[in-house]
């Protein structure tokens, strides 16, 4: 693959990777824009990079080597990975005051 082929590659990766909100300044985005910055030399290495980054992108992983029910769902706690889903949806758009009631309801487990 040529030099350009792989900045295209990284240019779109770039556009269509999802914005982390929980660590807005340590993003994927910054080691992409690092990658168009600096001229890609064209090696095996950036090609495997850029095939990793799009079977990432594409959930081809998961799709390849799905999760079991019974560990999204443990007997223990059957709701564990929602409620964590749900928190980390959350969490962004937290104020300082919800953080501390989060904090302190951690601290107290009333039932």
């Amino acid at each position: 693959m040529s030099r350009q082929q792989i900045t295209q590659h990284y240019a779109r990766l770039l556009t269509r990777w999802p914005v982390d909100r929980i660590r807005p300044e340590n993003t994927f985005h910054k080691l992409l824009r690092s990658r168009l910055q600096s001229a890609p030399s064209g090696s095996k290495d950036e090609i495997k990079e850029v095939n990793a980054a799009y079977l990432l992108l594409d959930d081809a992983i998961a799709k390849r080597y799905p999760i079991p029910e019974n560990i999204m769902k443990p007997q223990s706690r059957p709701d564990h990975y929602i409620a964590l889903e749900k928190a980390l949806e959350e969490a962004p758009d937290r104020t300082w005051f919800d953080n501390f009631k989060t904090r302190i309801k951690g601290m107290v487990r009333m039932r």
